[in-house]
């Protein structure tokens, strides 16, 4: 079963999805100044409006991550994607218009892709700069199913510390 800590783990290896962004920097910086390890993992799933996937761990590494690591998604997006339209699932109609909504197949395949590199570097806790928005609570759920070895620093339905974490790192920034 998969815990949710209440504490940040000083010393200890954390992983995090880090999309570069001013909440995914802002938790790593602040994982980093309160002394626990971040790695950071990013996932490509060809997003056309990326311009430089490659600039993204370099800056993870500069906001303080032990480690940084881009993760090419594109072919499992692109397997379950086909799998999906051959189903005929994910048909969302808006405007009159009817398309395949791939965002929860990138959702999947990104927690799935970036587990297995967790486990491959011997990562054990799952932490997230996600600002309680959404299904953030399903996807953390998911994610310790699929390790459920693996730790989620993150957050509850009761208690929130990623968001807290985010904030003050931003107004530690905004102040400094």
């Amino acid at each position: 079963m998969t815990t949710i800590l209440k504490h940040l783990p000083v010393g200890q290896r954390i992983g995090i999805a880090f999309s570069g962004g001013l909440d995914t920097s802002a938790a790593l910086l602040w994982m980093r100044q309160k002394g626990a390890v971040p790695y950071a993992y990013t996932a490509n799933l060809g997003q056309p409006d990326e311009e430089d996937y490659d600039a993204i761990p370099r800056r993870a590494m500069e906001y303080g991550a032990e480690n940084a690591r881009l993760i090419d998604c594109r072919k499992q997006l692109v397997a379950e994607g086909i799998a999906a339209i051959q189903c005929g699932a994910f048909h969302n109609t808006t405007g009159g218009l009817t398309y395949f909504n791939t965002t929860p197949l990138g959702r999947a395949v990104t927690g799935t892709m970036l587990v297995a590199a967790m486990k491959e570097d011997g990562v054990n806790i799952w932490g997230d700069g996600s600002t309680y928005k959404g299904n953030d609570i399903e996807r953390f759920y998911r994610y310790g199913l699929l390790d459920q070895r693996r730790a989620a620093d993150s957050i509850s339905r009761g208690w929130i510390l990623i968001l807290s974490m985010n904030w003050a790192a931003v107004m530690k920034c905004q102040n400094s």
